[in-house]
């Protein structure tokens, strides 16, 4: 896989502040979990919290 760096990227529209300097992509690794509901979602969410786990809530 390349480096961010090393992808050409289309031209920017006029009037924007630029590209970042540097690299800020970090690579991340996830897993999504389907339950019935709000409140088995919430009680999951706060089970792998307890568990030191970094947690982002999603609904579709």
């Amino acid at each position: 896989m390349p480096k961010s760096s090393e992808i050409n990227l289309p031209p920017l529209p006029p009037g924007t502040h630029g590209k970042p300097k540097g690299n800020r992509y970090k690579r991340q690794f996830g897993v999504i979990v389907l339950v019935p509901d709000e409140p088995a979602q919430k009680a999951l969410f706060e089970e792998l919290k307890a568990q030191g786990r970094k947690c982002k809530v999603v609904n579709t």
